[in-house]
């Protein structure tokens, strides 16, 4: 059996879900609407409001509602400010004791994933690769198309990958392509258990212990 690749979601995952990035993200999103529509911002607010209510991501409604560039869109709305976010030496450390090949995919950016890292103190060259929304063409994670992007672009397998992920949807996603699912956190509904082979508070518990069942 070849050796199991570990492939990691960013936020909430490595990191605990942060309340003030996720705000953050909100007000840029509400941002570039009000920009590139010059409309103020309530009015930008009902807009997206509306769209969510359409569509699973904001960008979804671009290039079919509004001429704007997902690129820029994504581009726009990840880069946020990251420094509120704690030092983790104790989740640098149990990676690097982690013999396997790392990946990263996320929806967001790779410099998100990067400004990320630096702040948390986690070694960026610890990851194999990093996958990110540009990478999937936005087509992101909770479709499946970025997971099955993701496992064509590097030659895998999805029943090579351990997947660690905090959100339901994206677990609901990776299981039904074939990987090995891991719940990060207290965001995974009871609903969503079914599609997690393992669940665990943390991502530092998580590796310590699935490292035990599946590295040599």
């Amino acid at each position: 059996m070849s050796a199991k690749k570990f492939v990691f979601d960013l936020d909430g995952t490595l990191y605990k879900a942060s309340e003030t990035i996720e705000k953050l993200v909100d007000r840029a999103v509400v941002s570039f609407f009000k920009n590139k529509l010059q409309i103020d911002e309530k009015d930008a607010v009902e807009l997206i409001k509306n769209l969510r209510e359409r569509y699973y991501y904001d960008a979804d409604a671009l290039g079919k509602e509004y001429p704007f560039s997902k690129q820029e869109f994504l581009e726009y709305i990840c880069d946020v400010d990251v420094s509120t976010l704690p030092q983790d030496l104790e989740l640098n450390a149990v990676l690097h004791n982690l013999p396997n090949e790392k990946y990263i995919i996320t929806d967001s950016t790779k410099k998100h994933v990067t400004d990320v890292l630096s702040q948390i103190k986690v070694d960026k060259e610890l990851f194999k690769e990093i996958f990110d929304g540009h990478d999937m063409k936005y087509s992101f994670k909770c479709t499946g198309v970025g997971f099955n992007r993701f496992l064509q672009k590097y030659g895998l397998s999805a029943s090579e990958c351990i997947v660690f992920e905090d959100n339901g949807d994206n677990l609901q996603a990776a299981k039904k392509l074939g990987f090995i699912t891991v719940g990060i956190g207290d965001k995974i509904s009871a609903a969503n258990t079914q599609f997690c082979d393992y669940i665990y508070h943390d991502t530092k518990e998580a590796i310590l212990s699935v490292r035990t069942i599946f590295c040599d």
